[in-house]
């Protein structure tokens, strides 16, 4: 996770105590300590259940929607037959890709946007999507002088090297794919990233 989230979260909290805003700080603090007590949780652990994964995106997402409003939303969709606490992914694996399509696909775009989160079986493997309307790759490359100076994305090459170490270690075809979508004009229109994962 970025540390530079931390420090925004703290702020955050700082300044709503400085606004009296108390119920509200209280409110980001708990939900904040929680995400924390989960990564040291799961900080030595080279996998956990898919459920566990989950939860630690929805205190994640929590958080962002305290701190950005109505500029960006997150819908989770999850297939109800799954038995989430069965399948095993690489831990933190997910989140990443949130972090980014925040900061990469709304933050720049005016009018923000949404943020989809979809886990569903197909056949022998779980398919864990992260599809935002942002505003694309290609034009995020654009703002990415600007946004680097206040927060730098290492999680997507680290996540991406943890899913080949994965494959090795446990043997099985862990995948990912990033797609580009485009408008009916062929104007970019955000981004999917498909985490496939073998069920064990």
């Amino acid at each position: 996770m970025n540390p530079h989230f931390i420090f925004n979260s703290l702020n955050s909290i700082k300044s709503l105590i400085n606004k009296n805003e108390n119920t509200t700080a209280a409110i980001y603090l708990t939900t904040f300590s929680k995400l924390i007590r989960t990564l040291f949780q799961h900080s030595d652990k080279r996998e956990v259940s898919l459920y566990e994964e989950l939860e630690t995106c929805r205190l994640y997402t929590e958080l962002e929607k305290m701190r950005f409003g109505d500029k960006v939303d997150f819908v989770f969709e999850v297939d109800q037959d799954l038995d989430l606490k069965d399948i095993k992914v690489p831990a933190l694996v997910i989140q990443p890709f949130i972090e980014n399509s925040i900061w990469h696909g709304l933050v720049p775009k005016e009018t923000g946007g949404r943020v989809l989160i979809s886990v569903k079986s197909k056949g022998t493997t779980v398919e864990c999507v992260v599809d935002d309307d942002g505003i694309g790759r290609g034009l995020s490359e654009n703002y990415k002088a600007q946004f680097e100076s206040t927060h730098q994305s290492k999680g997507i090459g680290l996540t991406q090297s943890r899913l080949e170490l994965d494959k090795l270690l446990n043997d099985r075809e862990d995948a990912i794919e990033i797609i580009d979508k485009t408008g009916p004009d062929g104007s970019p229109a955000g981004t999917t990233v498909i985490l496939s994962f073998s069920i064990r």
